[in-house]
């Protein structure tokens, strides 16, 4: 970061640690229907490995006043914090009732570690000059515009019943991803000569193209969103898997 307009980077992880907060305050049932596990484990993992390259390197992290109270990672934090609690949450609750278990495979998660591996090699760049925490650091960036794919293919595939709270992170993940691609590809116009020169083209090949991929998969989701809901299509004449797991805690409770 270089410090002029580096509040747009916090405003990136803000905007971002309120989608994982939408999602852990808006949802209408524990069992969270439509949403992905394995998005989450998505993002769960890249902001732990971009984590542990900011607390301690100088590079990619804001230069303005907000750094001097390591305000861009505490919200990074936070968002960790957020989603470790929502992934306790949803497995604990699918796995007692056995729904959603069979709907997603870890592979899925896995090639898309790998291919974000193979992307931050060629990509990185030396904001921290060390080359593990720099590739740690791109990792992330390519593996966090990956995360939303698993939400898209469960939504394209899957039936039932939709949470709403998963359609505003979502949107809150596009404002998030618009405010991250816009910092970065500012500072790719700013200092495209100085970029070429040290041979840091598929580094800003890499950052915009990575922000583009995260905001056509939120819009992509919100596509598919309108088009599932049933709202617009009317209501639905049966139960799906995690409509009945709602119906079960419900009779639990009123056995309590």
């Amino acid at each position: 970061a270089s410090g002029a307009y580096d509040y747009v980077l916090t405003l990136s992880a803000g905007l971002q640690a309120l989608a994982f907060a939408l999602l852990v305050c808006d949802s209408k049932s524990q069992a969270a229907e439509g949403l992905s596990e394995k998005t989450l484990w998505a993002f769960f993992i890249a902001h732990v490995a971009r984590l542990s390259t900011t607390f301690w390197g100088e590079g990619y992290v804001p230069e303005d006043n907000t750094g001097d109270v390591y305000l861009y990672q505490t919200l990074e934090v936070l968002g960790v914090m957020l989603l470790a609690f929502k992934i306790l949450g949803v497995t604990t609750v699918r796995t007692i009732h056995d729904v959603g278990q069979g709907l997603e495979r870890w592979s899925v998660l896995l090639g898309m570690g790998v291919v974000a591996a193979i992307l931050a090699f060629f990509t990185k760049s030396t904001g921290h000059n060390d080359y593990f925490a720099d590739l740690s650091w791109m990792f992330s960036v390519w593996l966090e515009a990956f995360a939303l794919i698993p939400q898209v293919r469960l939504l394209a595939a899957a039936g039932g019943q939709l949470d709403e709270s998963v359609v505003h992170f979502a949107g809150a993940t596009f404002a998030a991803s618009l405010a991250f691609g816009a910092f970065w590809w500012k500072a790719a116009v700013e200092r495209y000569q100085e970029f070429m020169r040290e041979g840091y083209h598929g580094f800003l090949f890499g950052i915009t193209a990575a922000a583009a991929i995260r905001m056509m998969l939120c819009g992509a989701y919100v596509y598919l969103f309108v088009r599932s809901s049933k709202q617009f299509q009317g209501p639905r004449t049966t139960k799906g898997e995690y409509e009945l797991c709602a119906q079960d805690m419900a009779d639990m409770e009123d056995e309590l």
